[in-house]
């Protein structure tokens, strides 16, 4: 691809794009993935952008392997590895984090994305001294948690002076293949750069092989730049129809076959080396070399296969080391392995992945040090790391009974991090494995990470059959498991089914009796008439007792009863303690349900921090469903808000998150549309929308959330002349639904009454109860109750109502209401003109919670370890808000920030 080292043909849109983010990492950073076929081009650039950068940046470079094998963060290490002596700018936190990581000493097992956290820390101190240009080749091949980290750092270096390129193959899967993530394709070179490119490497060619190689190359440069070599010697032109990879694999393999056997060797270990260590690929090349010969990289390096740099080889192309290895017979292959295991003896965890792919039959001692391994992968905060560590060992395993156990945890850790692919072949091998009950009943919980949502109402029955005989076979973790998946399922399936109290006696029978177990099972079996239980288990376990993971759950708990009340404290607590933590898997669906428990109390700017951000956590996360229950909680508020446009682009994003048509996200879909149409004053259809709640034919059929949109569906019943209607949905809700104790569900049984009825009594006996828990229901109630007055000529008394309902609504930003409100004042001779634009509605979600934590005296750092971004991007977000907010200090922040705290 290049006239010279560094001049490139072809390629000036992508330099003009590269040559851009460097300029620009002055003042902020940058992130792209360079995409395309094997040899177009894409390392080239990476190699243009170095030079480009020069002396003016720190460039540090990482280069993915097919052979890493399961090493934990060695690729990241590569990256870091020049920076590491600058470690002690970090926090102890992050300091420790980083070491444990890579190896250097050990401790607790940090969360993969506190790592990546210190990463992004150190690499923006760096960067504070001279910008950073990170080049990461062949992400594709790198292992997992570098994937991870990498993929979390291109998404946060706006604010900083960093610049990472990475490149990779579009026909591989890769977790830098991201939405959130800038990407370029680079494409093959148009005819007459690729023209240009041939002429100048080998000018003189024949016309009619220039032509014929023309053809073949297809714009390809590394086809340009290497089929000239073969041509006659080894790459018949005429009637060569092999495809261009395999063909410049045969070009390179040719080339190769020139070689004694000695330096063949050397390119045999190198290439299945999981290091670019000279000494240690030469040294494992001369115990399989003949004693009379000397292995030497000269002939590879004379021939353009490798470089080498220092005590660093590589091959030029990724081709060049698939070309080696598959000349590598299952003979030869091993006998590579086992000489790089015997140099490597003092590196224990490299050599055992030399070691077992050296080995012919099973070893129990070789497969019980990849188990360790896996251990250690966990414990180095990189989970995804042990699932091939576990694999391997399964394989590698003597008993049966070992193999089994390796299959199913490896299979269950592919399911948890995200390797479904993984997961499903580990769980088909696990099947073939099954011998003792127990060992199926384990199988069955697989099955269950596997698809935990088909299967309807008999699947519910046969999880609680199997939770008690995993109960006789003593293994209660695995009977809690399956009753819990069981209640969810009756959740999801439509809470309020009988099968749901069948889950609940299975309960009480095996004798669960952990708190937020038996909460959930409740809430998610019978939410309608659990309410006073689950307050009393959640009041029953005190706040410094309660771990994240349980605060979590007693939260999920109450939302799902309902008691938005008490959810909502215990989500913002379980949200606190979990970012502490890091784990941002378990904070996005945290902050899914703070989204909607904060919607439902009116906090509804609380509500929109909180679902932006869980909805970018769960994207990064890989988490659809969550990521769209996020969306539509977004898309409540800002139907609420008039914000109609929004609200129905984010409803649209969220329906493509949900192919498999979850009956929970149907049905939320349907209330933020019913919002909207409401708003807009088509009452029709949002009547039509909330009615499909109740019906259970419809995908959407939720009997919980159908009674949670009892009064939203009332209103919207009187308005298009369906008040029989409504009255009919309401007079066949299942008798325990009429009866519920949840304050949620009867504030909206009331609600409802006194909309569709519109009699004194009904609406008094509605705003009797305390409503402070659903302010934007209550000054609903008002906008009704006083409308009604204004329409039986009782102006006086509707006046007072409809102030309250105003005021309320702007206080909440219900824009729409405030002005129906302000419509009927003016209707009932009283003028009311509209507020002044609020600033504080020009700031995002992301602004207002920097905002909202700088209010509760938080540095910058505190700032930017809460929300997973670097202090930097925390001081840019503060220095384009004082001026939007025409404000000069951080108290000035503060201030405004205590105002808008609703």
């Amino acid at each position: 691809m290049a006239n010279g080292p560094h001049a490139l043909v072809g390629r000036a849109p992508e330099q003009a794009t590269i040559s851009g983010l460097l300029d620009q990492a002055v003042d902020g950073g940058a992130a792209l993935v360079i995409r395309g076929t094997p040899g177009v081009g894409k390392s080239a650039l990476l190699e243009w952008a170095a030079t480009t950068a020069g002396d003016k940046f720190r460039v540090l470079r990482a280069i993915g392997s097919v052979t890493e094998f399961g090493l934990p963060y060695a690729a990241l290490h590569q990256v870091m590895r020049p920076v590491l002596g600058h470690r002690n700018r970090l926090t102890p936190k992050y300091r420790l984090a980083l070491e444990v990581a890579f190896g250097r000493t050990s401790g607790a097992s940090p969360d993969l994305y506190t790592v990546a956290m210190a990463v992004l820390e150190l690499l923006a101190e760096v960067a504070a001294d001279r910008p950073v240009l990170l080049l990461a080749d062949d992400a594709q091949w790198m292992d997992l948690a570098s994937q991870q980290a990498m993929a979390f750092l291109a998404r946060r270096v706006a604010a900083d002076r960093i610049v990472l390129l990475a490149t990779h193959r579009d026909t591989e899967s890769g977790l830098l293949l991201d939405a959130a993530i800038p990407s370029v394709e680079i494409a093959p070179l148009d005819d007459d750069a690729a023209a240009a490119l041939l002429d100048g490497v080998a000018g003189g060619l024949d016309p009619g092989v220039r032509s014929q190689l023309l053809d073949a190359a297809c714009g390809n440069p590394l086809a340009l730049l290497e089929l000239p070599r073969a041509v006659g010697a080894y790459w018949g032109v005429n009637g060569d129809r092999l495809p261009l990879t395999a063909r410049l694999e045969s070009s390179f393999l040719a080339r190769i076959g020139e070689f004694d056997a000695a330096s063949a060797t050397v390119l045999e270990v190198a290439a299945l080396s999981d290091a670019d260590d000279v000494a240690e690929i030469v040294a494992a090349a001369g115990l399989l070399s003949p004693r009379d010969s000397v292995p030497s990289l000269d002939p590879a390096v004379s021939a353009g296969l490798i470089v080498v740099d220092g005590a660093s080889v590589r091959f030029r192309h990724p081709l060049i080391r698939s070309a080696v290895l598959q000349r590598l017979g299952p003979d030869r292959r091993r006998a590579c392995h086992a000489a790089l295991a015997r140099v490597m003896v003092d590196r224990p965890e490299r050599s055992v992945w030399h070691r077992a792919g050296a080995a012919l039959w099973p070893d129990a001692a070789l497969a019980e040090e990849l188990e360790r391994h896996a251990e250690q992968a966990i414990r180095r905060g990189a989970p995804a790391n042990a699932v091939p560590a576990l694999e391997q060992a399964a394989q590698l395993s003597v008993e049966r009974g070992d193999k089994e156990a390796r299959t199913y945890r490896g299979a269950a850790l592919a399911y948890t991090v995200g390797q479904f692919e993984t997961g499903e072949r580990l769980r088909r091998h696990h099947r073939d494995l099954v011998e003792s009950q127990h060992d199926g009943l384990r199988h069955e919980w697989l099955n269950e990470l596997a698809d935990g949502d088909r299967g309807g109402e008999q699947r519910i029955h046969s999880l609680l059959e199997f939770a008690e005989r995993a109960t006789v076979a003593g293994d209660g973790t695995l009977a809690t498991d399956l009753l819990r998946s069981a209640a969810l399922r009756c959740w999801n399936l439509s809470p309020g089914r009988p099968v749901g109290r069948q889950v609940i006696a299975a309960a009480d029978r095996l004798g669960v009796a952990d708190p937020a177990t038996r909460a959930q099972l409740l809430a998610y079996g019978s939410p309608f008439g659990s309410d006073g239980t689950i307050r009393a288990l959640i009041a029953g376990i005190p706040a410094s007792e309660r771990d994240a993971t349980t605060t979590y759950r007693l939260a999920h708990a109450a939302a799902c009863a309902g008691a938005s009340d008490v959810s909502e404290g215990l989500l913002t607590e379980a949200a606190d303690r979990i970012r502490a933590e890091g784990h941002l898997h378990t904070l996005g669906r945290t902050l899914s349900l703070l989204a909607w428990s904060a919607m439902r109390r009116g906090s509804w700017s609380h509500a929109v921090v909180a679902a932006e951000e869980s909805a970018r956590l769960c994207a990064e996360t890989r988490q659809p469903f969550w990521e769209a229950a996020s969306l539509v909680a977004h898309a409540m508020v800002a139907a609420f808000r008039g914000d109609f446009a929004h609200a129905e682009e984010l409803v649209a994003g969220a329906d493509l998150l949900n192919p498999r048509r979850f009956a929970t996200i149907e049905a939320v879909a349907l209330l933020a549309r019913a919002a909207v149409a409401s708003g807009q004053g088509r009452y029709e259809l949002a009547f039509s929308c909330l009615a499909r709640l109740h019906d259970p034919a419809a995908s959407a059929f939720h009997p919980a959330h159908a009674l949670w949109s009892l009064g939203s569906m009332a209103e919207a019943a009187v308005a298009c002349g369906q008040v029989d209607a409504a009255r009919s949905l309401i007079d066949d809700l299942p008798a325990d639904v009429r009866a519920t104790t949840s304050p949620t569900g009867r504030m909206n049984l009331a609600f409802a009454a006194a909309v569709l009825t519109g009699d004194d009594d009904a609406f008094a006996a509605a705003l009797s109860a305390d409503m402070t828990m659903w302010p934007y229901e209550r000054y609903r109630l008002f906008l009704s109750y006083g409308s009604a007055l204004r329409r039986q000529r009782r102006v006086r008394e509707s006046r007072d109502l409809l102030r309250q309902a105003r005021d309320g609504f702007d206080g909440l930003g219900a824009h729409p209401l405030a002005e129906r409100a302000r419509t009927e004042l003016r209707a009932a001779g009283e003028r009311s003109d509209s507020p002044a634009t609020d600033v504080w509605e020009s700031l995002s979600p992301q602004e207002i919670q920097i905002a909202s934590m700088v209010a509760q005296g938080m540095t910058n750092r505190d700032i930017a370890k809460s929300l997973f971004i670097s202090h930097r991007t925390v001081g840019s977000h503060l220095y384009r808000m004082f001026p939007k907010l025409g404000i000069a200090s951080r108290s000035d922040l503060q201030r405004l920030a205590a105002e808008h705290e609703r």
